[in-house]
């Protein structure tokens, strides 16, 4: 078992019966470490490590199973601010409907540095978070 106190929470990783097992404190997950999917298994739980702990770090993550019976797995770390087509394609949101929302003064916060527009990734959850809708179970 490895804990490491991030300042945000304690991470855990541990071993199960099926893998390993990744608790940061509001999230439990498992990897399975299946023959033909071990090299993924590890790149994902470095990956979501790095997550935790790279707030503002660039972090590469490189998996290579030493004894070459499976394929290499990288990682580039998520891009902090995003064209409308990355947008688009990463939340479903269609660049029409930004463009409106635009044109209205509202949806995500964007910057305009020059002629194109970028959206940091944090505002669009923030936005996306703030329209959530919950349910009562009430008609």
């Amino acid at each position: 078992m490895y804990g490491q106190d991030t300042g945000q929470g304690v991470i855990t990783i541990e071993p199960v019966h099926n893998g390993v097992l990744l608790d940061t404190g509001g999230r439990r997950m498992v990897y399975e470490l299946r023959p033909g999917q071990r090299t993924k298994a590890v790149h994902d739980l470095l990956a979501a490590v790095a997550t935790e702990l790279a707030t503002g770090i660039e972090v590469r993550i490189e998996v290579r199973d030493m004894r070459g019976e499976e394929e290499p797995v990288t990682h580039q770390p998520d891009k902090r601010s995003l064209t409308q087509v990355e947008v688009e394609s990463l939340y479903s949101i269609p660049i029409k409907t930004l463009e409106t929302w635009r044109m209205q003064g509202k949806g995500p916060a964007y910057t305009k540095p020059g002629k194109r527009i970028y959206y940091f990734r944090e505002d669009i959850e923030t936005f996306l978070r703030s329209c959530q809708i919950v349910t009562t179970g009430q008609g």
